[in-house]
């Protein structure tokens, strides 16, 4: 997907001048949205992309315009931002079908590497067979990361060292192809994006 133009739907129009001006420093193609509403009227006229989404919007939120968008048969990678996120909130965006949860303040770094990895995501990720990607070992790491278990508690748990987790760790993200440099709560909502139902 290198070409795909970024949708931005965020009712702050500082937001959207900001990530705007951001991407077009790198050459990125982006177009704006003052809400949910708005972008899903113009849907059918505009090519698949990559939407960074607000969650908490008037009218429609970013959840809801997530699910709106595989309701039309759209399989375009959403990032959703939030202001004021917590755990259930993220869970929810996960489960709607958004592949990243980013909380605002976000480092220019953030954004843009959540939006390269949305560059290689497909939605044939959401249907892999983790049995085939990762061993019986690493799955079960992988459920601990989903729980929110830290290295050391999945070291704990499975009675190895706090390095053997480590590598644990590492080598699922490298299969699964999450990059490895997020915090442990974004590390397991990346994790629910395979295991949502």
């Amino acid at each position: 997907m290198p070409d795909r133009e970024i949708y931005i739907i965020d009712d702050e129009p500082e937001m959207c001048r900001s990530l705007s001006l951001l991407l077009a420093t790198g050459g990125v193609p982006a177009r704006s949205f003052g809400c949910g509403e708005i972008f899903l009227d113009m849907l059918d006229h505009l090519p698949p992309g990559i939407l960074v989404c607000d969650v908490m919007m008037p009218g429609l939120s970013g959840i809801e315009l997530t699910r709106a968008l595989a309701e039309r048969g759209r399989s375009d990678p959403v990032i959703i931002i939030a202001g004021h996120a917590d755990i259930p909130l993220a869970v929810e965006a996960m489960r709607a079908g958004a592949m990243d949860f980013i909380e605002k303040p976000f480092a220019a770094s953030t954004i843009l590497s959540a939006i390269d990895a949305a560059r290689s995501w497909s939605r044939e990720h959401e249907n892999h067979n983790l049995d085939a990607v990762l061993s019986r070992r690493e799955r079960q790491v992988l459920e601990l990361m989903a729980t929110g278990a830290s290295n050391q508690g999945i070291a704990d748990d499975l009675v190895v060292t706090l390095r053997a987790a480590e590598k644990y760790v590492s080598g699922i993200f490298t299969k699964l192809g999450i990059p490895s440099t997020r915090s442990e709560s974004r590390r397991v909502l990346a994790v629910l994006l395979y295991l949502r139902a």
